[in-house]
């Protein structure tokens, strides 16, 4: 009995206990202040339409400077990297041997200008002897002949001097064009033929471009055209050029039309080498554009804000042409559409704000 009673008086107790309110246990939420923003308005405006090709950095002028001599590097004056100008010494090849051989090229040449002297006062004499009568045709012949060939061999030993007299100058090694060293290929005590690579000299200011130009564009190019190229080492920086060369025919395998553009390189940024992005302007379209200061650029993402009904909605977006502080965006946008100029710090999608 008294086990019922308890039991009872437990039930009484969870009857009369009220139920938690959950909307009460839960913490009440803090609603983030508005922020204060500036706005512009999208507008539709024509901008230029560019062709995206590729192409390649070369070098102006480029020369793989031979020894054009036989020795031992005596000397060397440069280093990769050096700016050097049109007739700089490079480096020196020992001139000993150089020498000595031009003295004896020099002494057969004086020894064939002899021979010749005394070979002309035997033809001379020939002559006469041959009009007297006092000499046979055919020993006439044979004399005249001879003269002939000391002649000749004295000719070519004159030429013999003159060779060796240019290999002992080649022994210093001069750079053939202004420029910067890219590679020296020799050291002090190495032995060069005249064939052998001693340095590698490129001129980089300007620049040539190498550009492709696929066959449905070959129209929109022409001689005098300027183009704008970017290369991956300076992200969005571009460089002007202008066309010089244009190929008379498309390359059988590949059916596309190499041209050439020429690129001012005053600071050096361009290196040959380098591959290049070309914007080729094929006209204009009429295209949704922003204030430069409304796109938020994060790595390799752009973003911009939307401000509609009082909130912030974050898109993110392709831009294309710059022009006059303005910017295309590649994504569809209403014109007159607000969009918030220069996002403060903290600025979320979804955000309240104040016009």
């Amino acid at each position: 009995m008294k086990a019922q009673l308890t039991i009872a008086l437990l039930l009484v107790v969870a009857a009369c206990k009220k139920p938690e309110d959950p909307a009460a246990a839960k913490p009440k939420e803090t609603a983030l202040p508005a922020v204060k923003v500036a706005t512009a308005e999208v507008q539709h405006e024509k901008m230029p339409r560019f062709l995206t090709l590729t192409g390649s950095v070369m070098a102006d002028k480029q020369s793989e400077v031979a020894a054009n001599v036989a020795g031992r590097v005596a000397t060397t004056y440069v280093e990769r990297g050096m700016p050097v100008k049109a007739s700089q010494v490079l480096a020196i090849v020992d001139s000993k041997a150089a020498g000595f051989q031009a003295a004896a090229a020099n002494a057969q040449s004086q020894a064939a200008e002899t021979q010749v002297s005394a070979a002309k006062q035997d033809c001379d004499r020939a002559d006469t002897l041959f009009k007297q009568g006092a000499m046979a045709q055919a020993e006439y012949d044979r004399q005249k002949a001879a003269c002939t060939a000391q002649l000749f061999q004295a000719n070519a030993a004159r030429a013999n001097a003159d060779l060796a007299g240019k290999l002992a100058g080649d022994t210093i090694i001069r750079a053939p064009i202004d420029g910067i060293v890219g590679e020296r290929y020799v050291n002090v005590g190495e032995y060069v033929q005249p064939a052998s690579k001693v340095a590698s000299i490129f001129s980089i200011d300007p620049v040539r471009v190498s550009i492709s130009v696929p066959e449905r564009a070959v129209a929109q190019v022409s001689t005098g055209q300027t183009l704008n190229l970017t290369v991956t080492a300076y992200g969005e920086r571009t460089f002007p050029a202008t066309v010089k060369f244009v190929s008379p025919a498309l390359r059988p395998g590949t059916r596309d039309l190499i041209i050439e553009a020429s690129a001012a390189n005053k600071d050096q940024a361009l290196k040959p080498g380098m591959f290049a992005t070309v914007l080729l302007e094929t006209g204009e379209e009429e295209q949704p554009t922003v204030p430069l200061e409304a796109i938020k650029t994060e790595g390799t993402v752009k973003r911009m804000f939307l401000a509609r009904e009082g909130q912030a909605y974050e898109m993110v977006v392709r831009t294309g042409v710059e022009k006059e502080g303005r910017v295309a965006v590649l994504e569809p946008l209403q014109a007159g559409s607000k969009v918030i100029v220069k996002p403060p710090p903290g600025l979320r999608d979804g955000s309240s704000i104040l016009q």
